[in-house]
């Protein structure tokens, strides 16, 4: 019996822990899995394999440095002991905290390998990613057995801003199972609102409510379509920091009844199921895993271009580094708009910037062209063949073993 480790702070929420969840779950049976992670009485995702914890109780996926150095030094302690006695082939880190602490613990018993699911170049706003994970980055992600990118823009930016070792690097995409989550989508939404969701056309997005998504943007734009079609719903699924602004701002907008906020739910490609558009409007993403969902499901999608990811997915013939885009752009797998300011907007009386403005006019040209709409779907039918979770699991045994 082959053993891994996987290391991840939590189980709870995002992308990259879903990643973990399903890279488990369909991992092949003669691979023992430990999966270490702070606190094992926070999950939400299902796993296979035996959970081994920290025993760090706390906020989940707080940037309090204090919390995040004690959590270090205790992963770094227990690495070493759990790399020095239980003979794992590989132990595979996901996220950056994670990642430093696999490589600091050595590769003296078992292979290291880090898994960079972000882009760190777009994240060096925040002050952590400054001035503590991007410089431990530069000196350390060289020192890993193998790095490997969620997308082609991640490992494109590691080479070229990092100056870490190409022939060191490799990208998976995220992988799906894709009948299952169509048995999921197919399944009987349950709501309070049943009578508003089914009597009106709906556009979704999904994701943590959170300073990067940008929601607020797509809030923004989403008065514009109203004004040409007051009955289209948006529904806008996660949970999250911005929860409370992003609903004042709906109030603000007069938009109550238009937009319909549902927080944290385990499903939510039964509302993906029932979209006429998915919509991202993500300031910057490393793979997006809603957007990958989306196509998955069948759904037509938006994006905006914040490259890494969003034009692998519908744009694959664009350079992943090219100059973002500066209007609306209808490519292979989907639409593609310029990113949004990043503004948070508190004023109704300010304008809808450009980017917001290209926005509403990619949902209502989708919205009013059936025909459009109907070759959008159908290109994420063709789109989703190539995120087969079977195709990247056989990726990662080839990296562990090679």
């Amino acid at each position: 019996m082959k053993k891994l480790l996987f290391v991840i702070p939590y189980l709870v929420e995002g992308g990259a822990e879903r990643a973990l969840s399903n890279i488990t779950i369909h991992f092949p049976a003669d691979w023992d899995i430990d999966i270490l992670v702070n606190d094992d009485t926070i999950v939400d995702y299902l796993f296979k394999g035996n959970i081994i914890t920290l025993g760090i109780r706390g906020e989940a996926k707080t940037d309090s440095v204090v919390f995040q150095f004690r959590a270090f030094l205790k992963r770094v302690n227990k690495l070493r002991s759990l790399k020095n006695t239980e003979n794992y082939v590989a132990c595979i880190s996901f996220l950056d905290s994670a990642n430093v602490a696999n490589i600091c613990t050595g590769n003296r018993h078992c292979k290291t390998i880090i898994s960079v699911r972000t882009s760190l170049k777009q994240s060096a706003k925040r002050p952590q990613y400054k001035y503590i994970v991007n410089p431990l980055a530069r000196m350390l992600y060289n020192m890993a057995d193998k790095v490997v990118a969620v997308s082609e823009g991640v490992r494109d930016e590691l080479i070229t801003t990092f100056r870490l070792k190409d022939q060191n690097i490799i990208t998976i995409e995220n992988g799906y199972n894709l009948a299952d989550l169509q048995s999921q989508a197919q399944k009987e939404l349950v709501y309070k609102e049943k009578v508003n969701l089914d009597s009106k056309r709906i556009i979704v997005t999904t994701g943590r409510l959170s300073e990067e998504k940008g929601q607020w943007h797509l809030i923004r734009a989403f008065t514009e379509v109203i004004k040409k079609m007051p009955d289209v719903l948006l529904v806008v699924i996660g949970s999250g920091e911005m929860e409370g602004y992003l609903k004042r701002l709906a109030r603000l907008c007069g938009m109550e009844r238009n937009i319909y906020f549902t927080g944290h739910v385990s499903n939510p490609y039964q509302y993906l199921y029932k979209a006429e558009i998915f919509v991202l409007p993500s300031m910057r993403e490393g793979f997006p895993n809603a957007l990958a969902e989306a196509v998955c499901v069948g759904v037509p999608c938006i994006s905006t271009d914040f490259r890494a990811g969003a034009r692998e997915l519908l744009a694959p013939a664009m350079d992943v580094q090219g100059s973002g885009v500066d209007r609306v752009v209808e490519a292979e797998y989907g639409i593609l708009t310029p990113l949004c300011s990043g503004r948070q907007y508190q004023d109704l009386q300010e304008p809808l910037e450009a980017a917001e403005r290209y926005l509403a006019e990619a949902m209502i040209k989708l919205l009013i062209d059936d025909e459009k709409r109907n070759k959008y779907r159908e290109k994420s039918k063709i789109r989703r063949e190539s995120l087969k979770i079977e195709t990247m699991i056989n990726r990662w045994i080839e990296v562990i073993e090679s």
